[in-house]
């Protein structure tokens, strides 16, 4: 069992929910696939949130299997606090607005 606790902020939840609406138009069930792959990439950050690279101050990214998306987090004490989930290809100065 994981000592951090695990906070996803509303902008990534969006993220997740919208990649998973657009994942499920593309084919049905693919946008649970996702949310499940999201999830045990999250279930590895909560066993050892040190193990993914750092790549800006503080902020680390995990990458999600199958899928071109990044969990991008920071770690606070015992927090992970997940700021954004976002695809590859989107602009990264994006999310880098959510960490202001």
């Amino acid at each position: 069992m994981s000592s951090y606790r695990l906070i996803i902020n509303p902008f990534a939840e969006l993220d997740l929910q919208v990649a998973y609406e657009w994942y499920d138009l593309k084919k049905e069930g693919l946008g649970k696939e996702f949310l499940l792959e999201v999830e045990n990439t999250i279930n590895r950050i909560l066993k050892n949130p040190q193990q993914f690279r750092t790549i800006k101050k503080q902020i680390r990214m995990a990458v999600v299997k199958r899928f071109p998306f990044g969990i991008f987090y920071v770690i606070r004490e015992e927090v992970i606090n997940v700021f954004a989930v976002f695809h590859f290809s989107r602009n990264p100065k994006s999310w880098t607005k959510r960490t202001k």
